[in-house]
């Protein structure tokens, strides 16, 4: 009972946190009628340079990381199944188009070379992961299609985990989001996926043996 309470605790926290990101993203649609209200000056720059690669990112990211959420609720996919399915296919899109722009901005990252090759191998990875949970899902492979959706959603919530370290990049003395994107390149979503790997091994060793064969 502990287990499962700890368990609906977390998706909750997730999906509040995702929630107050994606709609705090929504300060760059203001971009288009030229308005830049919060958006660190290097970054304005690097969406000058690249306008619809970047607000293909910018814009659409929010979309997967509001959905992911949903599609961890048992009682959801259970329930809803047509809208479990529709939500995942609506996520699988936004994961692409918004990787495709991420991977295209990188090129041009506001923390320079360094910080563009974190994101660039993020942007990869994540179009490439959420498409294996795509097509696991089509095949009927139910095991694969859940573990890879973590995987997706962990890259996704690399947003979230970004903006949680921008204050104790602040603290440790870097002067901008900017000049800390170096680090947050990789900081913002390995740890991620290294959670999703040891709870991944955790559920595995606690799923009981299939029986043996004759």
């Amino acid at each position: 009972m502990a287990g499962k309470y700890a368990a609906r605790s977390a998706r909750a926290i997730m999906a509040v946190l995702a929630a107050g990101v994606a709609l705090y993203s929504l300060r760059y649609s203001g971009v288009i009628v030229d308005s830049w209200l919060d958006v660190d000056p290097k970054i304005r720059a690097v969406i000058t340079q690249v306008p619809i690669q970047a607000l293909m990112h910018m814009l659409v990211a929010p979309v997967a990381l509001l959905l992911g959420p949903l599609q961890f609720f048992p009682g959801i996919r259970a329930k809803y199944p047509q809208a479990h399915r529709w939500s995942g296919r609506v996520y699988v899109a936004a994961c692409v188009v918004a990787g495709t722009g991420g991977l295209a901005t990188s090129l041009y990252a506001s923390g320079g070379p360094v910080a563009g090759f974190g994101f660039g191998i993020l942007a990869v990875l994540w179009i490439g992961t959420t498409l294996g949970a795509w097509r696991a899902a089509v095949q009927r492979q139910f095991a694969l299609h859940r573990l890879l959706m973590r995987f997706s959603y962990a890259m996704t919530f690399g947003a979230v985990t970004l903006r949680l370290q921008i204050p104790i990049g602040l603290a440790l003395g870097f002067p901008s989001y900017s000049a800390m994107s170096v680090w947050l390149a990789y900081t913002s979503w390995i740890p991620n996926l290294i959670v999703v790997a040891l709870y991944s091994m955790t559920q595995a060793l606690r799923r009981p043996a299939a029986p043996a064969t004759a």
